[in-house]
């Protein structure tokens, strides 16, 4: 391996973004989260993608960002500069490449249609009994 790859504390080299694994579980929180593909690994998320859905419908990307202990074990091993660069454009590629936004735009559900669906249902319930 180069010693310019990415390699997760965890010893998983991470060559390019198309390795990172996507986990959605928190869609309706509007956070995507970047997990190591390594499925053993101590870490397991990485970093994660901030998001909402604007009233027209669209994406409205807040941030992308890596958590310290993997970023930091790249900053010692490449150096800083080198582990900005790479995971700078890892993020980039993420955003653009690695995530269906039409796919996470269908299953989106904002918080408050989230809340207010829940009222509704409860509502309806207290109302039959």
């Amino acid at each position: 391996m180069s010693q310019q790859e990415i390699q997760c504390p965890c010893g998983q080299y991470i060559e390019d973004y198309s390795k990172y694994l996507l986990l959605h579980l928190k869609k309706e929180m509007g956070e995507i989260d970047i997990l190591c593909p390594n499925e053993f690994c101590y870490l397991r998320e990485l970093g994660f993608l901030k998001f909402g859905i604007d009233e027209s419908g669209e994406i409205d990307f807040d941030i992308g960002r890596f958590y310290a202990p993997y970023s930091t074990w790249n900053a010692t091993r490449i150096t800083e500069e080198s582990t900005v660069k790479i995971l700078k454009q890892h993020l980039i590629d993420i955003t653009e490449k690695l995530v269906d936004w039409d796919k996470v735009k269908k299953g989106f559900i904002p918080k408050e249609k989230e809340e207010e669906k829940r009222e509704k249902e409860n509502s309806e319930t207290e109302v039959s009994t």
